[in-house]
């Protein structure tokens, strides 16, 4: 695992890459929902003419604030498309699954957490996209990827519970920085996780479709 450092095209990024599209989603769902609950809040307030109501609304009225305040933090939460591709180291990822709508990519990853003294632990993680520009949709093809980190657990500090592949091809619209980045992996670990695909049905089953090697 290496970083690979490139200048990503922030527009780019933000119409191709997942993670920001799903987060764009997350706001616009937090700020209905917690304009909704605003307006019930309100007429419970008008129209509840028992007590109950009254309760009611100020519960409705702090799921609202709740949700609203989501709107604004989550995006300073995801930083800038740039610090994404930063942050994460670059892995191979292969495209593990071909269906309809969507591919699966299973990506080669280090679940040590850095800085804890744990030794290196392999493993595969999947992520379904429903788009790549550049690949091609079939079982093989090469896409090389960030490995996204996510949560950990108090018992387990010393790894991540949660890894998700991010595309390099999601960062910028250069296939030379793409060829790049696949170059940059070494061919020992391209041929170690083509190996692996076998064991797709296995990383499936798991519950955070992550497993240890």
């Amino acid at each position: 695992m290496a970083q690979f450092e490139f200048s990503v095209d922030d527009q780019f990024t933000r119409t191709h890459n997942e993670f920001f599209r799903d987060a764009k989603r997350f706001q616009w769902s937090a700020g209905i929902l917690g304009a909704i609950l605003v307006v019930a809040a309100v007429l419970l307030f008008i129209f509840g003419g028992a007590a109950w109501s009254s309760i009611v609304a100020i519960v409705l009225l702090v799921m609202a604030l709740l949700c609203l305040v989501m709107v604004p933090v989550l995006p300073r939460q995801l930083g800038s498309p740039q610090s994404y591709y930063d942050n994460y180291d670059l892995v191979p990822a292969v495209v593990a699954q071909v269906n309809p709508r969507d591919v699966v990519l299973m990506a080669l990853v280090d679940t040590a957490v850095p800085g804890t003294g744990t030794a290196a632990s392999p493993a595969l993680a999947l992520r379904t996209v429903t788009s790549v520009p550049g690949i091609v949709r079939e079982v093989g093809e090469r896409v090389p990827s960030m490995a996204v980190t996510g949560m950990r657990t108090l018992r387990n500090q010393g790894h991540w519970e949660e890894i998700s592949p991010m595309p390099v091809a999601w960062g910028t619209p250069d296939r030379s920085v793409v060829e790049a980045a696949e170059a940059a992996i070494r061919d020992q670990q391209w041929k170690k996780l083509e190996g692996l695909l076998g064991r797709f049905d296995e990383v499936s089953s798991t519950r955070r479709r992550l497993m240890e090697l």
